[in-house]
C-alpha cells in the first residue's frame, strides 16, 4: 500500500486534539474511581482499580502512539496493516466494555455521566473540521458532508444535562444510544473508505491518513474506540435496568 504524504495540521489544532484525548483518559480514570465508591468497594480496592485503569490507559497510549509513529503501518501488505490497527483498537475497546471494567462503570456511574461522556465528540468534530480547512482531511470527514457525528456530541450534552436534572429515562437513553451508535458506525465507515486501502470508495483527495502519523493515530483507539466502549456500557446499563 502506497501512503501519500499528509499535510500536518497546525500546532494549535494538534494541541486541541491531544487535550481531547487526555480528557477522555481522565474521564475514564475518574469514572473508575467513582464506580468503586458507588459500589461500596473498600478504599484499597478502589485504589487498585483506579491505578490499574490509569496504568493500562497510559500503556495503551504508548503502544498505539508508537505504532503510528514507527511507520510500521505503511508496509505494503495485503490486507493493509492499518486495518489491523483499526480492528485491534476496536477489539480492545469492546473487550474493556464487555468485561468486568465495563460492568463496574455500568453499575456504578450515573447514567447522566455515561451519556454526557460522549459530548467529547463535539469538540473533536470541530477539530476535524479545522483539519479539513487546513487540507489534512477530505470534506466527507466533516459535518459539511457525510459525517454528522457532531450531532452525537450535542445530543450527549443535552441528554446528559436532562438526565442529571430529571433522573433516568430509559426511552431517552435508548434513543440517544441508538443514534450515537449509528452515527459512530457511519463516520468510522467513511474514514476507512477514505483511507488508502484497495477498496477505497471516497477518492477525492486528501486521503484519511491520521492513523499513519503520531499523535493523530490516537483518534482510532481513544476517540472511535472510546465512543464505541461508551455506547456498549450504556447498553449494559439499559440491560441492567430491564433486569
Amino acid at each position: 500500500m502506497t501512503v501519500p504524504p499528509m499535510i500536518i495540521p497546525s500546532a494549535a489544532s494538534t494541541a486541541a486534539f491531544v487535550v481531547i484525548v487526555a480528557a477522555v483518559v481522565g474521564m475514564l480514570v475518574l469514572a473508575t474511581a467513582r464506580a468503586g465508591r458507588a459500589l461500596g468497594e473498600p478504599p484499597a480496592q478502589v485504589r487498585r482499580w483506579t491505578i490499574g485503569t490509569a496504568a493500562g490507559a497510559l500503556a495503551w497510549l504508548a503502544t498505539t502512539g508508537l505504532v503510528s509513529w514507527s511507520g510500521v503501518l505503511e508496509a505494503d501488505t495485503l490486507p493493509p496493516r492499518a486495518l489491523f490497527f483499526f480492528a485491534g483498537s476496536l477489539a480492545v475497546a469492546l473487550a474493556f466494555a464487555l468485561t468486568r471494567p465495563g460492568a463496574r462503570l455500568a453499575a456504578g456511574v450515573p447514567i447522566a455521566a455515561l451519556v454526557g461522556f460522549q459530548a467529547f465528540r463535539l469538540p473533536l468534530e470541530l477539530v476535524l473540521h479545522s483539519w479539513y480547512r487546513q487540507g489534512t482531511l477530505p470534506i466527507q470527514m466533516t459535518y459539511e458532508a457525510c459525517n454528522l457525528d457532531i450531532v452525537t456530541g450535542i445530543a450527549a450534552a443535552l441528554a446528559g444535562l436532562w438526565l442529571w436534572r430529571r433522573g433516568p429515562s430509559r426511552p431517552l437513553v435508548w434513543a440517544f444510544n441508538l443514534l450515537g451508535t449509528a452515527l459512530l458506525v457511519n463516520v468510522a465507515t467513511i474514514a476507512v473508505l477514505s483511507s488508502p486501502v484497495p477498496f477505497r470508495h471516497f477518492t477525492r483527495d486528501p486521503a484519511v491518513l491520521l492513523a499513519f502519523h503520531f499523535p493523530y493515530g490516537w483518534i482510532v483507539p481513544f476517540c472511535v474506540g472510546a465512543a464505541l466502549a461508551g455506547h456498549v456500557i450504556v447498553f449494559r446499563w439499559l440491560a441492567r435496568r430491564s433486569a
